[in-house]
């Protein structure tokens, strides 16, 4: 049986298949990262206080298979909402890098990266 790329193979992934551009992927991989900057507080001897931790951007990465008549150009800077049962990734995402695209046996696939929009 060959694979297709109609968005029916899902891979697990509660997030598949993915709408990007008004177009239907299947994810085969998602990753988010949670970020964060430590803040340190020192005294006026510069003796530590304490640090705290500053949250920062939700970041994603993935790759999805293309599906027909498309190409990697159509997901660049574009962008995709999510909504999941795990609300800490609920939202809108907006693609920063967008690979070339790679054949694997009957379809093509690109790796992306991104970011959550915070407005």
């Amino acid at each position: 049986m060959a694979i297709t790329s109609d968005g029916t193979q899902a891979f697990g992934i509660e997030s598949s298949p993915l709408t990007i551009g008004g177009v239907t992927f299947v994810a085969e991989s998602l990753s988010f990262n949670f970020t964060g900057t430590r803040s340190d507080i020192n005294d006026s001897n510069g003796e530590p206080l304490g640090s705290t931790v500053i949250p920062g951007r939700v970041e994603v990465s993935g790759t999805v298979q293309l599906a027909a008549d498309t190409t990697g150009s159509n997901i660049r800077q574009q962008e995709f909402v999510i909504s999941a049962t795990n609300s800490d990734i609920d939202g809108t995402y907006l693609i920063t890098e967008c690979s070339e695209a790679q054949t694997q046996g009957d379809y093509e696939k690109v790796t992306f990266s991104g970011y959550k929009k915070v407005n």
